[in-house]
Order: C-alpha cells, then structure tokens, then sequence
C-alpha cells in the first residue's frame, strides 16, 4: 500500500473514532478487526497532533478485546486518558481558586474557551486542556487585576493584543482585555464595538463546570459567534486542529434552541465569517459526522474550498505546529524571515475563501513584529 493511501485509510479510521467520541455514537466495531499496527500508530499520531488524544483513546479503548489497539498503544492511550482526566481536574480546582480570590478583590469575569467548553462534550474530562481565559469585562478591571498581581509577586508576561498571562500551580491563566480581534483593523473595530454593547448588557450565559463550580460565560449567540472567530482567526494564521473545530460544533449542537438564527447571520455577515463558517460546517458534516441542523445558517455543498481546508487541517494540526516540511530556522532573523515567507504563502493560498481576513495578513503581521522589535 502507497504511503498516501495508507494515510488516507488512517485519516478514514481516526475521524471515525474521533466522530463517535463527540457525538457518543456507538462504533462499527467490526471495522477494527485486524488493523495494522502501522495503521493504529498513525491514527494515535494523528489524534495528539489535532490535540484529542484522549477522545480518540477513549473509544479506541473501549473495543472489544480482539479489535483493541496492540498493547504499547493501548497503555499509551490509557495514560494520556488519565493524564487528560488529572489536569482537567486540576485546572477546575484552580479555577475555583480564582473565582474566589477574583470575586473577594472586585474582579468580576467571564470564563472564555477551555472548561467552559468541556461541558459540551459528552464526557468533559477527556478534552484536551489548554488555559484559563477570564475576560475582565468592567472598565479598568484589566488593568487593576494586572496591578494587582504584581503587587501579589506574579511574574506577568504579554500575551499577545489582548492578554496577558501567569502561571498558577503549573496551569497558564489568561487575564483578557477582551475576548478576541482580527487581522483586519476594520473588522477588529467591528467586533469591539459589539462586543462592547454585549458586555454592557450583562446577560450572560452560565457555565456549570461541575457540582460545586458554576461560571458566567458569553451570551449564546455571541459566544457561538466568538468560537467560530476564534478558532478562524488561529486557521488564517498559522493553522487550527480539530479540537477546536470540535468545540465549535459542540456548543451549537448544545445550544441550538437558544442560539437567535437572524441575530448570529447578521453578525455572520458584519464580520465576513459567514462564508468560512459555511465551509467548515460542510467538513464537519462530512467527516465528523455533525448533522446539518445544528447550524445556525445556510449549508454550502461539498467544494473545492471545504475540501482545502480539510486537508490544512490535518496536515497542520493544532495551531499548525505539525506542519510538513521545513521547520522554523533557530537563528532569530532566519526563523522571522521563514515565518513571514510562511504568512505571504498563507495569505495567498486562503485569500478565495476570506479576502477579508487573509489579503490583509502579510501587512499586519509585518506592523506588529516591528511594533514588537522597535
């Protein structure tokens, strides 16, 4: 068997567990029968490099013993199973932690992303954990929180444009000034002035983490907004792995009764998303098994552009870090110059799907690396 069948045969069995896993739909077990070591190692490679090992684990694990995974494998998946289990449950206890220790000083937050997330899934512990995002939604509540602790003696370090971020008991904590932004300054000024009218509301939606933990998040329909930019905004960028494609589509199968249709398409619309969005609902229906209804929008048929972003998606993997071919230079300018190449190519290669959001990259990634250099 060619190497590229042979990865297409992995891809084929791996979505297949994965798909099973989100929706907790039973397997076709038969399927597995006497599968090639070869074929488990690519299927257990490809699922750490779209970070949802342990969804993939959980599924693969429960076969019958005669269709189970070869033993390393199978100990391999059980450990990051429990791993997966342990730092879930480590960062709600942080997070709890902070609840306190924010609500006591006057901070009030959304949680944004991450555990409120996990809660979608039909088992939450098995997401892959990332960090804790908090919103600090008041006026000036960012920047007194930052003061704050570093009068406390917490070593702050810039995030990015929106967010700084600290170390607690091992887990990433994120303090935002706001929820996201885009590349394009025209869309960026759209979306802070509606996300500005959002948080003036205070309607949040809740978040209930587990018996004794509940959270505020983002309104539904926003918040079903937001992970689409959010998740668009890494693709366009460097690249984007399925789990958070899978947290999309968990929070609108979830939501869908409370999700308004005309207010999500209008903003759709206002932020030049609709038609991203459109094609990453065709490859969730066609390889991980989403039901059309739950989008909140027109469906687009099976094209070239879905079948395109498929395919970066696999080869990316999260956050684009598995990408083949040559790997980032360790000489600084060398490593600036073969990431700006990277971003031109990027740009050019998904400018028909988002002229919006990808025409504009090249510039705005040069702007800020010499905002940041100078």
């Amino acid at each position: 068997m060619s190497t590229k069948a042979t990865e297409h045969l992995s891809n084929s069995y791996f979505l297949q567990l994965l798909s099973a896993a989100i929706w907790d739909r039973p397997l076709d077990e038969t399927l597995f029968e006497g599968l090639d070591k070869s074929l488990w190692r690519e299927i257990a490679s490809m699922a750490y490099r779209q970070s949802v090992s342990a969804l993939v684990g959980d599924k693969a694990v429960s076969l019958p013993a005669e269709f189970l995974p070869p033993g390393d494998i199978t100990m391999r998946f059980i450990s990051v199973i429990e791993q997966t289990r342990q730092t879930n449950l480590k960062m709600i206890g942080v997070l709890k932690e902070l609840k306190k220790e924010y609500t006591r000083e006057g901070f009030p937050f959304l949680l944004l992303k991450g555990l409120a997330n996990g809660v979608n899934y039909p088992e939450p512990l098995l997401r892959n954990p990332g960090d804790i995002d908090l919103l600090l939604y008041q006026k000036g509540d960012y920047e007194r929180a930052n003061e704050w602790l570093i009068k406390k003696g917490v070593r702050l370090e810039h995030g990015g444009a929106v967010h700084n971020i600290y170390q607690r008991g091992g887990i990433s904590v994120e303090n935002h000034s706001n929820a996201g932004y885009f590349n394009n300054w025209r869309y960026n000024r759209r979306f802070k002035r509606v996300e500005e009218e959002v948080l003036a509301k205070e309607e949040f939606a809740i978040a209930e983490i587990d018996s004794e933990l509940s959270v505020q998040i983002l309104p539904v329909t926003f918040n079903a907004v937001f992970l689409f930019q959010h998740l668009f905004f890494h693709f366009v960028n460097f690249g984007v792995g399925l789990r958070q494609v899978c947290d999309w589509i968990l929070f609108l199968h979830k939501h869908q009764g409370e999700i308004d249709n005309n207010e999500f398409n209008r903003l759709a619309s206002h932020f030049a998303l609709l038609y991203p969005m459109q094609l990453f609902a065709r490859i969730c229906v066609d390889h991980l098994g989403a039901e059309e209804s739950i989008f909140p929008f027109p469906m687009v048929s099976t094209n070239s552009h879905a079948e395109m972003v498929m395919k970066d998606i696999l080869e990316s993997g999260n956050f684009g870090f598995h990408r083949p071919g040559k790997k980032r230079p360790k000489e600084k300018l060398a490593g600036m110059w073969f990431s700006y190449i990277g971003t031109i190519k990027r740009s050019i290669k998904f400018a028909p799907i988002s002229p919006q959001h990808c025409a504009v990259l090249p510039l705005t990634r040069l702007i800020y690396r010499l905002q940041k250099e100078f």
